[in-house]
């Protein structure tokens, strides 16, 4: 007989279950998993229109159920909410009273997050005398980076009040995710590849209509309203002046506003090569771009060569560099991993993100690329005064980002303050501190690896690589940490892998490579 197990942990095989019905329950499965995150998503977005409250008070309640009774759907919900859940917003637009509403109903997702970690983490601490004692350094880790970033937030809360608040969320998602995911995986044993599946599809679906249909996809999401609420009508927020004065191209509409060159780099600005840059149903267009690099990896490397294949084209079409270098420099990693161990692999894997950031910063220096001008302005800064000016100082959502003088920030080779780089905007923020989060990530790719030598698996392999390759990116986008769909996917896939390994008793053995 076939026994359901548990929503989106699969199908317990029984000896007379046949590999037929074994699928189909697979599949019900995550098909009902997928709907109950649409519902987790969606509810909050549209109670909110009723009343503010409802929206908050739905979205507690559904997450910590949730992450109560049913954990393995807590995650995938998460995952889904980073998604979509500005789609839905998107639809609910024309509904939504206040610019002060909107930017709260964008941030449910995080409720979501929240709530699931404190329900998780509560339950871990209930449990504390019978702990899996193998997660004792990663707990350790965990509670330094947390009292690091506490300081810096209440510093930076003081003086730079609710973009302190959004800094935070931005860097310590990728952390929750991370925890949630390893102690609900160290509990139990959850399996979420086929929903995974599933959502990977509903993203091609998503991808391939707004790239083939792009005038459909902006009239089926409410995208225009969206947009406006956003951005904000142009006569006040002057962007398409902003966007002639910078790059010398006359914007006339939204349209417009999503056209880039090819990579949106200088390099290839002379073949002018132009592209409708993909936004995705989460209305982030390097977001996104990192969300199909992780879905890509993760469909790859468990065998899915075929979705991998189709999800690496809509990630070429999204035109972002770098999402494609990454997704790249693991597979050939991956390769050496395969053919010569880890032990080579990971020498191979640090040379290349070395050269890679070498490369990248003399490059960007001499073509006055404004990623490496922040990065630039953020080491300078860091250099005056390491010990740090506090969360919320500085970055793409300073006040001042839309008054610094580029040409005049490129003539001096660096910007006023750390901007467009997550890595000088952590070292502004939290000065040497920045060592120990930025620190966090390796360390943490670097047990991963010892894994996946014990294992030999691939998605292990890969995990440790994209998560090293992820560390070294955020030196040229601010969105390599703090978009949500970037490194805390990676994050969130190495709490999976170290919970499962903690339970299974891989992780207590000696981590050195052999």
């Amino acid at each position: 007989m076939t026994q359901v197990s548990s929503i989106a942990g699969g199908v317990t095989h029984g000896a007379m279950a046949h590999p037929v019905d074994l699928a189909a329950a697979n599949f019900a499965n995550a098909i009902l998993t997928v709907v109950i995150a649409v519902c987790m998503t969606a509810l909050p977005v549209f109670a909110h229109i009723l009343h503010p409250g409802f929206g908050i008070l739905s979205a507690a309640l559904l997450a910590g159920i949730c992450a109560w009774r049913m954990p393995s759907i807590a995650i995938v919900a998460i995952f889904f909410a980073l998604l979509y859940q500005n789609f839905f917003v998107s639809l609910a637009a024309g509904y939504i009273v206040s610019d002060d509403d909107f930017d709260i109903i964008r941030g449910y997702n995080f409720v979501l997050l929240s709530v699931t970690w404190l329900v998780t983490t509560v339950t871990f601490l209930a449990g504390w005398q019978q702990r899996n004692r193998a997660l004792d350094p990663f707990v350790k880790v965990l509670i330094g980076v947390f009292a690091v970033l506490g300081v810096y937030f209440l510093l930076g809360f003081a003086l730079y009040g609710i973009t302190a608040v959004i800094y935070l969320r931005n860097i310590v998602t990728p952390l929750l995710l991370f925890q949630i995911c390893m102690l609900a995986f160290v509990r139990q044993s959850i399996r979420l590849g086929q929903a995974m599946t599933v959502l990977s599809v509903l993203v091609l679906v998503c991808g391939f209509v707004e790239f083939f249909q792009r005038d459909l996809w902006l009239e089926l999401s409410n995208s225009y309203a969206y947009w406006e609420r956003a951005q904000g009508p142009n006569y006040v927020t002057l962007a398409y002046d902003k966007a002639f004065q910078e790059s010398g191209i006359v914007q006339t509409g939204l349209l417009d506003s999503f056209s880039i060159t090819l990579f949106n780099s200088p390099l290839l600005a002379d073949y002018d090569i132009r592209i409708m840059r993909l936004f995705g149903p989460n209305m982030h267009a390097i977001s996104f771009a990192y969300a199909l690099s992780f879905l890509a990896t993760f469909a790859l490397y468990r065998g899915r060569v075929m979705l991998a294949g189709l999800l690496f084209v809509l990630l070429f079409l999204t035109s972002a560099k770098g999402p494609l270098i990454l997704f790249l420099l693991v597979g050939m990693s991956w390769t050496l991993f395969r053919l010569f161990g880890a032990r080579f692999a990971f020498t191979c894997h640090c040379l290349a993100l070395a050269a890679y950031a070498v490369i990248g910063i003399l490059l960007g220096l001499s073509i006055g690329d404004y990623h490496i001008i922040g990065l630039m302005g953020g080491l300078f800064e860091f250099f005056a005064n390491p010990i740090g000016l506090g969360i919320g100082a500085g970055g793409n959502l300073s006040s001042e980002f839309i008054n610094i003088d580029w040409p005049a920030a490129q003539a001096a080779g660096r910007a006023p303050f750390a901007v467009e780089s997550a890595v000088g905007v952590l070292l502004y923020q939290t000065g040497i501190f920045a060592v120990a989060v930025i620190g966090a990530y390796a360390w943490t790719a670097w047990r991963i690896l010892l894994i996946a030598e014990k294992t030999g698996n691939d998605l292990h392999a890969a995990a440790a690589l994209g998560l090293m390759a992820m560390t070294v990116t955020g030196l040229f986008q601010e969105e390599a940490y703090f978009a949500p769909l970037a490194l805390a996917m990676f994050m969130a896939l190495a709490g999976m892998i170290v919970g499962a390994s903690a339970r299974t008793g891989l992780l207590a053995r000696p981590p050195t490579f052999s």
